[in-house]
């Protein structure tokens, strides 16, 4: 009796501790990642420069969120299925390019007129294309590569554009 009281209790041990494992999941959708200090990267493939100073990261499956007492700063990536949500066929790539370049089709003239302001175009270093409005308390900003299945789009509110300069300056496709 005593053996099998024995032999329950280390079951039962066994059983408590498997249950307090953690097990590194990998989900099918790659997940944005944070590297050491300086930049984030998105998605695994575009590196932008982390924001100074930010107190609280949240994550959401298509976007996130960094924010701080001066500012917040959403990043959203848009993929083929919300292009096609819009009512387009194109790539991410060729819907947005055509909607700030040269908007032929309803779906991009719709989108382009939703800004609120005139879209600019500063000179983009590497592979990258940067598309940018003021909106009334910040600017919005929509980072482009043909190498892309996605488009991200970065909401910048706060009193101080450096940080969207910074974006433009210093991203990378990884």
């Amino acid at each position: 009796m005593k053996t099998a009281r024995n032999i329950i209790a280390l079951l039962i041990m066994v059983l408590t501790i498997q249950g307090c494992q953690t097990n590194d999941i990998k989900h099918e959708a790659e997940t944005e990642r944070l590297s050491t200090g300086e930049e984030l990267v998105l998605k695994g493939r575009v590196s932008v420069p982390l924001p100074e100073g930010y107190k609280k990261v949240l994550f959401d499956e298509q976007a996130m969120i960094i924010s701080a007492p001066d500012y917040s700063v959403v990043y959203r990536w848009i993929d083929q299925k919300e292009v096609e949500f819009i009512g387009s066929n194109k790539s991410p790539y060729d819907f947005f390019k055509s909607v700030f370049n040269n908007p032929r089709s309803d779906e991009e003239k719709r989108f382009l007129e939703g800004l609120k302001d005139e879209v600019h175009q500063p000179n983009s270093p590497g592979d990258l294309e940067f598309y940018y409005f003021d909106n009334s308390d910040g600017r919005q900003m929509y980072i482009l590569s043909s190498s892309l299945s996605f488009v991200v789009e970065v909401t910048y509110k706060g009193g101080d554009n450096k940080y969207i300069n910074s974006v433009v300056t210093h991203s990378k496709l990884q």
